[in-house]
């Protein structure tokens, strides 16, 4: 499934994702990004991240994994979603007390 996606571009344009990002802004995102990934550059995070902060987005973190690169199982990548994880499991659990 990963081959398919990754050879249809994601289905996105490039660019699409920061030109459309005002449509995700009511989302709450976690952005966890290893400092080392010569995949996807930690630049492209940065400017999601800044995206969102410019559309007004209400919930958006971004964490830089220092000694991490592309792997999401590496143990710091693993570490740093675990706890952004966490973090929107307590958020979305005040939203159902309201």
């Amino acid at each position: 499934m990963e081959v398919h996606y990754m050879l249809n571009a994601g289905f996105m344009r490039r660019g699409q994702l920061l030109d459309c990002v005002d449509r995700i802004k009511h989302l709450k995102v976690a952005i966890c990004h290893g400092r080392a990934d010569y995949v996807c550059q930690p630049q492209a995070a940065w400017r999601l991240h800044q995206a969102l902060k410019k559309v007004d987005c209400k919930y958006v973190d971004l964490e830089f994994v220092s000694g991490a690169g592309h792997s999401d199982s590496e143990p710091g990548l693993v570490d740093a979603m675990v706890r952004a994880s966490d973090k929107l499991a307590i958020e979305l659990a005040k939203m159902r007390t309201k």
